[in-house]
C-alpha cells in the first residue's frame, strides 16, 4: 500500500502531514489542519489508542461523556484509550499536532479514509454507510462507532458488509499519487 507522507481529504478539506522523524514502532504523529467549522464524526473510540491533541493555532472542541472539552493554542489534550469520543472545529481553522500510541495500522486507515474521498467523494446515504461498514470492518483495531450499541453492531455490521461487498463497494481505495508513481516509480501504489 503506498502511504504519502501528506493526506488531502478533498470532502472534508482537512490535511494531514505525517512527521517520518517523530513516528515510529511507538508512536505515530502528525501535523493537522481542518477547516473552520469541521462537522464532528459520530462518537467513537479507539481500543487500544491513546490519541493526544496539541493545538497550535486556533480551538479545537473535544466532547467526551457530553461534555465540550476547549482546546486551545499552546494547551493539549489527552484521550485515553476505549473512551468514547469526538472533536470538531468552530469558527475558524484550527492547526495541531496529533499523536496516537501506539501507532496500530493509523496511518493506513487516514490513507484509505482520504483515498475513498477522493474515489467517490462525500460518504451519505445509504452508499455512505455501506462503504463506511467496509472501512470499519477493515480496521476495527483503529475506530468503533459508539452507536448503534455494539451489541447491535455485531449483528449489523457484518449483514451490511455482505450487502457492501456484493454491490461492489470497496474498502479500500489508492491514494492518488503524483506522476512518478502513477509511471510505476519507487512509490507506486500496490494492491492489497
Amino acid at each position: 500500500m503506498y502511504l504519502p507522507t501528506e493526506l488531502v481529504d478533498p470532502v472534508t478539506g482537512e490535511r494531514i502531514v505525517f512527521d517520518e522523524d517523530a513516528s515510529g514502532d511507538q508512536r505515530l504523529v502528525w501535523d493537522e489542519r481542518r477547516p473552520a467549522n469541521s462537522e464532528p464524526l459520530p462518537e467513537h473510540s479507539h481500543p487500544d489508542t491513546e490519541e493526544r491533541f496539541v493545538v497550535r493555532e486556533g480551538l479545537l472542541v473535544v466532547r467526551i461523556d457530553g461534555i465540550d472539552h476547549r482546546v486551545e493554542a499552546g494547551e493539549e489534550f489527552v484521550v485515553p484509550p476505549g473512551t468514547p469520543h469526538c472533536s470538531y472545529t468552530e469558527a475558524a481553522p484550527v492547526d495541531l499536532r496529533r499523536t496516537v500510541t501506539p501507532p496500530g495500522r493509523w496511518r493506513e486507515f487516514l490513507t484509505e479514509l482520504c483515498a475513498c474521498s477522493h474515489a467517490v467523494g462525500e460518504r451519505s446515504g445509504v452508499d455512505g454507510l455501506l462503504r463506511t461498514v467496509r472501512l470499519l470492518r477493515a480496521y476495527p483495531d483503529v475506530v468503533v462507532p459508539e452507536r448503534p450499541p455494539r451489541a447491535v453492531q455485531r449483528i449489523l455490521v457484518p449483514v451490511l458488509a455482505a450487502i457492501a461487498r456484493a454491490t461492489g463497494r470497496r474498502a479500500r481505495y489508492p491514494y492518488p499519487s503524483d506522476d512518478a508513481d502513477a509511471r510505476g516509480g519507487p512509490h507506486a501504489d500496490r494492491k492489497s
